[in-house]
């Protein structure tokens, strides 16, 4: 990545369009703008139709991307304009962009207008349905990254605007939004490094694709490059989608169910068309376990529930290595067989690069066989197979059983499954023999288990605990994950939630390290936790006005509780009763950091304190009651 990298964002109003840009290594500033005060047009015409190194944006290549490219277009047009015709103009193409559904020739034209830059858009390192689902915004994760400011934009889209305004709107651009983006790309640099890896390596030209459109498209290359086939014409294919019967699905498949509860679940299985779901109570022997089927894998319900290694039992974990990978290829659930053979041939140059320590083939290789399973699903997608979708889950469900079947038979208290692993409770003499015959089961199916033991797990529910093993290493799922793990890794996802940290990190350090959450959240200069760990952040919808401390404030705000501080209060659309957002709760505004004496934020310990303890009560409680 010898080229010079430049980070951009764009704001436009109806009398007011700016651009600034920030060099990524010397954070030297450019920032051109057309308003009354000043026309930059043709230095931004200048600087777009010249510079040829990468362009770091965040949903740029569908927004801001466009309106620059169509700038460059109507330059020749432009320099014979007023300004505020031109802001005018270029107003009412960001709103088509943005209102309207319309894809018509003008923008097409544009998406595939060629410019000398290459675009770098991070918002595309997610998935479509992972940036809809966390709603993934700048400001959000200017938050997660704590940058010191919360600010939304300071004033409405369709705004007409002042000559006073102007320096408040460009501080905002040049300041907090290339800010926050200079942040995240420091962040994601690792990511953008193995896209660069990749464009060299395999010439795929992925600096703006999710990982999975990364895996489509290496895999597609492939099957071209084998075939002969057009990648054009390949990614145009349709399949549709026919009813499923499930004996078809699994035929040549037979787990062989000894107890009658798991024959009447593959024979209902068998019965079954398009899809199958179901709950499953198991009580056999010492164990007691609800389990669920599902598109989502093989899942037990556990509901406040704790676990210890004693001087008898053994709490034991055993996952499946490469669970979806190896399905997708002992039951061939890769529609076209020279896909299927080059998954193969993937899972095999993963094992050299990681022995020879070749990290970016390492992540290349794992990106595509983790990748593939979501594209069997992905209907309007080339690789699109719902049967081996289907077949790969099922299966998988079915092997995990038989493991719980062979856990039950031999009197091994099954205690949790989840996805691709079962947790068990196994006494110590008999821990050579679980390992054998659980080995030897998923052997059968040609998959290999990894076992681990336990110190203790502690579950809120099958998706939320906190473990710890015996060789002092600790598991965290859930709302008991930390922003950083012990070895200093990224535990919480960019774009996950990072409110009330404080509890996470008590709740670690009262099942791991013994401390009362009492102590640990009241002290937070003896345990080290920063001001951040108390905060919260709330996004609320448009539709409703947010006030504090009886002024209007913005509608994203961090804060932290507080005693005797104003309540955040919200009201539908500034009209009618007011709603707390926090029930009972005063917070004080925190979208401004500022470092203080601990004892001059004013926290409310006994709110953190209270909610820890409540989950720590449930778990407890809960125990206590299924003791008798």
């Amino acid at each position: 990545m010898g080229k010079e990298k430049q980070l951009y964002d764009i704001e436009i109003f109806k009398n007011f369009f700016c651009v600034g840009i920030r060099n990524f290594k010397t954070k030297e500033l450019l920032f051109y703008e057309i308003s009354e005060e000043k026309n930059e047009l043709e230095e931004i015409y200048n600087w777009f139709n010249n510079y040829d190194g990468f362009l770091i944006s965040f949903n740029g290549i569908h927004y801001d991307n466009m309106v620059i490219k169509y700038l460059l277009k109507n330059y020749h047009n432009y320099k014979n304009w007023s300004w505020i015709n031109i802001t005018l103009d270029l107003k009412a193409f960001s709103d088509k962009i943005i209102y309207t559904d319309i894809y018509d020739e003008e923008i097409k034209q544009l998406k595939y207008l060629k410019t000398k830059w290459i675009d770098i858009d991070l918002f595309l390192y997610w998935s479509k349905m992972l940036r809809i689902s966390k709603k993934i915004s700048l400001k959000s994760l200017g938050i997660q990254l704590g940058y010191h400011t919360v600010q939304e934009l300071p004033y409405k889209h369709d705004s007409v605007l002042n000559v006073e305004d102007l320096p408040t709107l460009r501080y905002y651009n040049y300041t907090h939004d290339l800010g926050i983006l200079d942040l995240l790309t420091e962040k994601m640099e690792e990511d953008i490094i193995l896209r660069a890896n990749i464009v060299k390596e395999y010439n795929i030209n992925c600096w703006s694709m999710d990982a999975t459109k990364i895996a489509s498209e290496a895999l597609l290359l492939d099957y071209c490059r084998i075939t002969g086939k057009n990648p054009f014409d390949v990614r145009k294919q349709r399949f549709v989608r026919n009813t499923l019967y499930l004996n078809e699905v699994l035929k040549g498949f037979e787990p062989n169910f000894k107890l009658p509860i798991f024959q009447k679940l593959w024979e209902e299985i068998l019965n079954s068309k398009d899809k199958f779901s179901k709950e499953l109570v198991v009580n056999h022997g010492n164990t007691s376990i609800k389990l669920t089927y599902g598109v989502g894998g093989l899942h037990s319900v556990n509901e406040n529930e704790q676990y210890q290694t004693s001087e008898d039992f053994k709490v034991v974990t055993s996952d499946a290595a490469s669970l979806y990978p190896n399905l997708i290829i002992n039951y061939q659930c890769i529609r076209f067989p020279e896909v299927l053979q080059k998954y193969i041939q993937v899972k095999d140059e993963r094992i050299i690069a990681k022995k020879a320590k070749e990290k970016q083939k390492d992540l290349f290789f794992k990106l595509i066989l983790n990748s593939t399973s979501g594209l069997l699903d992905m209907e309007h997608g080339w690789l699109y197979y719902p049967e081996g979708a289907m077949r790969m889950r099922l299966i998988g469900q079915l092997i995990l059983t038989k493991c719980v079947e062979m856990c039950l038979i031999n009197n091994w208290q099954v205690i949790s499954a989840n996805t691709d692993g079962i947790e068990v409770i196994v006494p110590r003499h008999q821990l050579k023999q679980y390992k054998e015959i659980l080995d030897i089961t998923c052997n059968k199916f040609n998959l290999d288990l990894e076992h681990e033991h336990y110190e203790k797990i502690v579950y809120k529910n099958v998706n939320s605990y906190i473990a710890k093993t015996e060789s002092g290493d600790v598991k965290r799922k859930g709302f008991f994950k930390l922003p950083f793990n012990e070895k200093g890794q990224k535990e919480i996802p960019l774009g996950d939630s990072v409110d009330e940290v404080v509890i996470s990190k008590a709740l670690h350090n009262y099942y791991i390290n013994n401390i009362e959450p009492k102590e640990f959240i009241s002290n937070p200069d003896k345990y080290e936790l920063h001001i951040y760990d108390y905060c919260k952040s709330n996004k609320i919808n448009k539709d409703w006005t947010v006030y504090h401390n009886n002024e209007v404030v913005q509608n994203l705000n961090r804060y932290y509780f507080s005693k005797n501080a104003p309540y955040l209060l919200k009201r539908k659309n500034g009209q009618g009763n007011f709603h707390q957002v926090n029930v009972g709760e005063g917070v004080i505004l925190f979208n401004n950091f500022k470092e203080k004496n601990w004892k001059d934020y004013n926290i409310n310990y006994n709110y953190y304190i209270s909610k820890t303890n409540k989950i720590i009560e449930e778990i407890n409680n809960y125990n206590q009651l299924t003791l008798f």
